[in-house]
């Protein structure tokens, strides 16, 4: 057999639909032909079958332009053909009967194609439904297995109640069974802190953004408790829950917290030390002061100021609990109304694009604020110049979000910039390696990319860029729904 017959039957599948409208339409048009007589009478005889037929050619091709399966093709049209044979048998049913009463009334031939068009219309309309039907179906059974397979716990709350619960959610809890927490209240499940933590930040949060993710205390069935990373998303009128039980991951933190602690005590006291033995030896030996002594103190004062920056980015992560949405506007002015205060001899400007753009991760207002910061305390100028501008781009037909802080200072070392790029654990000589690093954990954990570069003039550009099909965006809608 040829290729072309092989193929034959799956491109028959593919169009039986508009196969089955041309069967239609080639039926009224030879019953006009072989039946003759006035036109408008003909027309209205198989207006209908012509409709029919148009509208199966019709879905027929839109079907193959929007790449449907051959299955559902071939559902649609069978249901107009077997709908079609039906509508045929109970209009001559009908015919039959008619003639038994009053003999010459009816008019089988019409009868017999009014039934075939109806019949056929009414069919392909339940093939439609049910091919649509069985899709949404075998979309909601693989959702439904994927979250109940999920590792994290799942569940929806609707009236303050849990309506649907996964069983990782209702394991996390120390339930057996899912359908022991459905129809529970929520409340139950957190402890009293958490329900003021919920109260006074995360239901204002909902109503504003829709979305609120952070950490909350659970608390179980047997009333033992537990830290856990909450994800709460208004859907409708109910809401969404992702809860995922992090305590190994707090007892981590909290041991490399108290290392951090204890390190950076123990170093700064050290450092404390060393700098009285330096200033000792330079009242004791002043000709030692500039060729030995002062390279001490800044190496000292050096140090000093990258665990000063250590800390600061400490602060900045822990302070990343919490996540909701801001208009990149709002974002730039307060990047730029915090920087103008901060740095009152520094030249801060801004150029935003005020309408048209997504609500972004707030988080990207920390990132900004380092990469202005930055620009600001290395610049060599007195009196640096700083732009903050956010606006969207369009590029391969995907809509872009791009923040951008340009300078006029010495620039960003390339192997500075490079290390970070390339995510490369390399020494952090200055604390503006570490300003950079935390720019870029940011950008990435909020789905974002960033880039270098010159300007023409001296300076350096730094852009954050989000694609709006992947950025972390939200739009508010509906009532808010406790977590």
């Amino acid at each position: 057999m040829s290729v072309a017959g092989r193929r034959l039957p799956s491109i028959v599948r593919q169009n039986a639909v508009a196969l089955v409208g041309v069967l239609f339409l080639a039926v009224a048009v030879s019953y006009a032909l072989g039946r003759g007589g006035d036109l408008s009478q003909l027309l209205l005889e198989v207006l209908f079958m012509l409709v029919v037929g148009v509208a199966l050619v019709w879905d027929g091709v839109r079907g193959r332009l929007a790449d449907s399966s051959p299955r559902r093709s071939t559902l649609v049209a069978a249901g107009a053909l077997v709908g079609a044979a039906i509508g045929a048998l109970i209009a001559g049913w009908a015919v039959l009967l008619a003639e038994m009463r009053m003999p010459q009334a009816a008019a089988p031939l019409q009868m017999g194609l009014l039934g075939w068009s109806i019949g056929g219309g009414v069919g392909a309309v339940i093939g439609h439904n049910y091919t649509s039907l069985v899709a949404k179906h075998r979309q909601t059974v693989r959702l439904s297995r994927a979250i109940d397979s999920s590792m994290d716990g799942v569940a929806i709350i609707e009236d303050g109640d849990h309506v649907y619960v996964n069983d990782a959610y209702a394991e996390l809890y120390g339930f057996h069974d899912p359908v022991q927490l459905e129809g529970e209240p929520w409340h139950q499940l957190y402890t009293n802190d958490a329900l003021g933590t919920i109260e006074r930040e995360i239901i204002p949060a909902l109503s504003e953004h829709s979305f609120w993710r952070g950490r909350l205390t659970g608390r179980r069935a047997d009333g033992t408790t537990f830290p856990k990373e909450v994800t709460s998303s208004t859907v409708g009128s109910g809401n969404v829950l992702v809860v995922r039980d992090v305590s190994v991951q707090r007892q981590r933190e909290q041991r490399i917290q108290v290392l951090n602690r204890v390190l950076r005590h123990n170093l700064r006291n050290t450092f404390t030390v060393i700098q009285g033995h330096a200033n000792l030896l330079a009242d004791q030996a002043p000709s030692l002061e500039a060729s030995h002594v002062e390279p001490i103190r800044e190496e000292i004062d050096d140090l000093l100021a990258t665990a000063d920056k250590a800390r600061g980015v400490e602060r900045t992560i822990d302070r990343h609990g919490e996540v909701y949405a801001v208009a990149p506007s709002e974002a730039v002015r307060s990047v730029v109304d915090r920087a103008t205060a901060a740095y009152p001899d520094a030249s801060i400007r801004s150029h935003v694009q005020e309408s048209g753009l997504p609500d972004v991760d707030s988080r990207v207002t920390d990132a900004l604020d380092e990469l202005v910061d930055n620009a600001i305390e290395h610049a060599t100028d007195p009196e640096p110049t700083v732009e903050v501008a956010v606006s969207s781009t369009a590029v391969d037909e995907h809509s872009r979000v791009e923040f951008t802080v340009t300078d006029d200072g010495p620039g960003i070392p390339e192997s500075d910039r490079q290390a970070v790029l390339d995510g490369e654990e390399t020494p952090l000589a200055h604390s503006s390696g570490l300003g950079l690093w935390l720019v870029n954990w940011i950008v990435h954990s909020t789905g974002g990319s960033l880039s270098f570069d010159e300007p023409y003039g001296g300076g350096t550009a730094v852009t954050i860029t989000y694609r709006e099909d992947d950025n972390v965006a939200f739009e508010p809608r509906g009532e808010a729904v406790p977590a």
